[in-house]
């Protein structure tokens, strides 16, 4: 069991990830939805700020995204500045999807802001307003496999997922779309306003080879 902090420094639990994933799901290989929101600008923080107090501010601002996820995808693991969630059941639109994100994006900024309300001028508490969030959405095979009392995900597609995390976009604020998610969440159907640029690119991983992707600032969604 984690335990974190609260907004008034009393501790309360988030989640308990031993058995997040059901024991039957695994060996097995499933086409999957992959989710991963990541907090960009954490390796700094964590680096530059005292771990007692960032810590509770880490675990709070990671709580808002698992609080909003409306759609109910499975959570994997808590990877530290990011979160893992998939879904073997996909009965969704890609717009439900991105207003998902959206959500969780919007929930965690209210976070921040309700943290700016406190008036701490800890380094802790004044460089949160340096973090920003980005998400990656790809579709592809997962495959599983229990380690001791866990059931692991794995395989290449989790591998690109997690490696597209690592990328030359200059935004800090995004929604990154794999080739496979847009085929099979189709994009036509989804209304985005007048801001809104999808740029499409081709990524190199090493050992992988080139993945088509599509991003687009969640700032102007």
């Amino acid at each position: 069991m984690i335990i974190v902090k609260d907004l008034n420094g009393l501790p309360k639990p988030i989640l308990n990830l031993k058995h997040s994933i059901k024991m039957e799901v695994c060996h097995t290989t499933k086409q999957a939805l992959i989710l991963i929101p990541d907090i960009s600008g954490f390796t700094k923080y964590i680096a530059s700020c005292d771990i007692d107090h960032s810590q509770d501010k880490i675990a709070l601002l990671l709580e808002s995204i698992l609080e909003n996820n409306t759609l109910d995808f499975k959570i994997s693991e808590i990877e530290g500045d990011a979160i893992l969630f998939y879904s073997f059941d996909f009965p969704y639109s890609s717009m439900e999807i991105i207003r998902q994100c959206q959500l969780m994006f919007d929930k965690f900024h209210q976070r921040i802001d309700e943290f700016k309300l406190s008036k701490c001028m800890c380094g802790s508490c004044q460089k949160l307003y340096e973090l920003s969030l980005k998400f990656v959405l790809h579709f592809g095979q997962l495959g599983s496999v229990m380690v001791k009392d866990y059931c692991k995900l794995f395989g290449k597609d989790l591998i690109i997922a997690h490696r597209l995390l690592k990328n030359k976009i200059s935004l800090n604020e995004y929604i990154l779309l794999t080739e496979n998610f847009s085929n099979q969440f189709p994009l036509r159907d989804t209304h985005f306003n007048d801001h809104t640029e999808l740029v499409n690119i081709i990524f190199n991983i090493e050992d992988i080879g080139d993945i088509g992707i599509t991003y687009f600032d969640l700032k102007v969604l």
